[in-house]
């Protein structure tokens, strides 16, 4: 079933698509080209998901980072995107690690599907609108098959069923392969090889005996037997997006063969434009290397949770553009561990000054002053974001908005003037997915505060203080921070 989005408003909140042009780097193309989906305001957009044989690396994460970054912006430029990112849970390695680990694939696949989704929960990555499992499409893909099959692009072997690269004259056009300068041997089995081994490739393979034993195996016109990596995505964004999608994204290791061979086998069978842009994420190093399982030089998700927050984690991705490399250290983890907080320092002087007396109700230089440097600070940040999402310079001008906010709270603030200041910062923030907890004062919880803080206030003035510090230490409990000034106690809700 192709997947629609009903209403004006979009899956996520969006409103009418602006005359903002945005820009994308096509790798196709290689070359930024203006952003047209095929049928605005609706977008079409599929991310390449995990292969769940394992716990995620943040080099991995960095990839459905920037998919949610990616996404979050289309939305709040207006358009409404259909967003499909898959599980691939029947795959060489998935059936290599269940077997060792004892454990039946769904057994198995299910536990690291839960370890990725929690992990994309504490990024604050949004969920896509589905996260198809490659196993519940397996009709779709013999129906898709042999589809290829009929129209003489595919063939059946000893060991499956291949596809016939030689069929697609424009094969190597996504990753700049040379078919004439590679060694070519009559077929790869193997879900991943390099540019140098480029041959055709499976789309359906027989079931081995360990397969059979273990009752991996579907049944299909060519025997008992499991579809083929690559196929797998072609057909699970024909079923959900359709035949032409608008963004496929990924990261660049996907390029050969994965990538490839998706373009191959869909615009063989359905003879249209399989994707409209083509998006890349570069690699996550570690010493000028790329981070990998296989490499053994990955960090993992919860050894960052160690001792940095999510928070730091998703500024340190975006403090680099997605098509740029990114080199993990410890010492930029610190880095960007201490920036969050000096940006959640920021709201936490705005929600501090709103709940404050009323000492300033006039509109002078100083509010005209803040809310020019902020709305330029916007226009900037959204010309930055359109540009092909280039978040190193959207985030200077979220700095500088900053900036602006808290250098205006070191004298008296009207309230309506730091409430549209506060407004648009919360708004960089949020198109970015910094903070999304903190959505700003809440009246309810303020006037109960309001009455707790009263409480205590009294019981001090009755010099009550065991039953006034009970009150605070509660408080501290249930995630609450009380702070005691000469104007009266504040508080502000705990981080973490």
């Amino acid at each position: 079933m192709v997947l629609s989005l009903v209403g004006s408003s979009g899956f996520y909140g969006g409103s009418k698509v602006r005359e903002h042009p945005i820009r994308i780097y096509d790798t196709m193309t290689r070359r930024k080209r203006q952003f047209k989906p095929l049928n605005p305001p609706e977008v079409t957009m599929y991310v390449c998901g995990p292969t769940v044989y394992g716990e995620p690396h943040i080099g991995n994460l960095r990839t459905f980072t920037s998919g949610d970054l990616i996404r979050r912006w289309l939305t709040r430029r207006g358009y409404r995107v259909i967003y499909v990112m898959n599980i691939t849970d029947i795959e060489d390695k998935t059936i290599r690690d269940s077997g060792a680990a004892g454990k039946t694939l769904r057994e198995f696949t299910d536990h690291y599907t839960g370890v990725f989704l929690r992990g994309l929960d504490l990024l604050q990555i949004g969920r896509a609108t589905a996260h198809p499992r490659a196993t519940a499409y397996v009709p779709q893909m013999v129906e898709f098959i042999s589809g290829l099959v009929e129209g003489g692009f595919a063939y059946e072997a000893e060991d499956g069923v291949y596809f016939d690269i030689d069929r697609f004259p424009g094969y190597g056009r996504l990753s700049g392969v040379d078919l004439s300068k590679t060694e070519r041997t009559e077929r790869v089995a193997s879900d991943s090889y390099d540019k140098e081994d480029a041959q055709d490739f499976a789309l359906w393979k027989k079931a081995t005996p360990e397969e059979l034993s273990r009752g991996i195996f579907f049944e299909s016109p060519w025997g008992k037997g499991r579809p083929g990596w690559h196929i797998e995505c072609s057909v699970m964004s024909r079923e959900l997006l359709g035949e032409t999608i608008d963004i496929h994204a990924g990261g660049e290791d996907l390029v050969f063969p994965h990538h490839e061979n998706e373009v191959a086998q869909s615009e063989s069978l359905t003879g249209k434009q399989f994707v409209r842009f083509w998006l890349h994420m570069r690699f996550l190093k570690v010493g000028g290397r790329r981070m990998g399982k296989s490499l053994g030089n990955y960090v993992s998700f919860d050894q960052i949770l160690e001792k940095h927050s999510p928070e730091a984690l998703r500024y340190f991705y975006i403090s680099t553009q997605y098509r740029r490399p990114l080199d993990f250290t410890w010492q930029a983890m610190e880095a960007a561990e201490n920036t969050v907080r000096r940006l959640g320092n920021t709201l936490d002087l705005v929600d501090d000054a709103l709940r404050g007396p009323d000492d300033n109700l006039d509109y002078g230089e100083r509010e005209d002053g803040l809310l020019k440097s902020v709305r330029a600070g916007e226009e900037a940040f959204g010309a930055a974001m359109d540009d092909d999402f280039d978040t190193p310079v959207a985030l200077g001008h979220l700095h500088a908005v900053a900036g602006a906010i808290n250098e205006y709270i070191t004298g008296p603030a009207n309230k309506g003037a730091l409430a549209e200041a506060a407004r648009v910062y919360r708004g960089m923030l949020g198109a970015l997915g910094l903070f999304e907890e903190r959505r700003g004062p809440d009246e309810a919880a303020d006037r109960v505060m309001a009455a707790v803080l009263g409480l205590r206030d009294d019981l001090r003035k009755a010099k009550n203080y065991a039953f006034a510090d009970m009150i605070r230490d509660r408080l501290t409990e249930a995630g609450v921070t009380i702070q005691d000034t000469a104007g009266g106690a504040a508080w502000r809700m705990s981080k973490g």
